[in-house]
């Protein structure tokens, strides 16, 4: 995907329901890396979707935030017991594979 890069899609929802129906429709763009956050492998054109669907989905008391990473950020990537949990960040998603 030309123009595609690694977006981290960080969400507070307030309500359960809501929160699991957001949750569901983020594994549909990317992966979660923690509860409330995913990766997604996104172009600007894909944001734009997702920011309107989400925007549709919940109301303005929940929210979502978009953060760009750029490739040398992704490689920056720490975190706690890197040695038992190491990151694991590729500078792009694998392609699809058909078994």
């Amino acid at each position: 995907m030309d123009g595609a890069r690694w977006w981290l899609v960080c969400y507070d929802v307030r309500d359960p329901d809501r929160l699991r129906r957001a949750a569901k429709h983020l594994e549909g763009y990317g992966s979660r890396v923690q509860y409330s956050v995913f990766r997604c492998w996104m172009t600007a054109r894909d944001l734009q979707r997702l920011r309107w669907e989400l925007t549709a989905m919940l109301p303005v008391e929940d929210d979502v935030m978009f953060i760009p990473l750029c490739s040398q950020c992704v490689h920056g990537i720490q975190s706690t017991h890197a040695a038992e949990k190491p990151v694991q960040w590729p500078s792009q998603p694998e392609g699809h594979r058909l078994v």
